[in-house]
């Protein structure tokens, strides 16, 4: 069995690249990959409190990748949009 931290860091560095290409596609501007790095920063740890805060027990693998993808594109949404105000 894979260990569960990773799987949730994971899938939420996935979830905050979603997010990145999702404001990528919907922006006139060119692409930043800082940008990226900066999400990638923001998920990782995010997932890592999220992961040790929550009770992992009886959660399967399905349901870790859930938890870090949401987690991932709501960190990163929530930080891109305080950004901009």
């Amino acid at each position: 069995m894979v260990d569960p931290v990773l799987i949730t860091v994971v899938a939420a560095v996935v979830g905050a690249g979603l997010n990145t290409l999702r404001g990528y596609l919907h922006s006139e501007d060119s692409y930043s990959a800082r940008k990226l790095a900066g999400a990638l920063i923001i998920s990782t740890f995010a997932a890592l409190g999220v992961s040790q805060a929550i009770s992992v027990e009886g959660v399967g693998e399905i349901g870790l990748a859930l938890i870090g993808l949401t987690t991932g594109f709501a960190a990163d949404f929530a930080v891109t949009k305080a950004k901009k105000d």
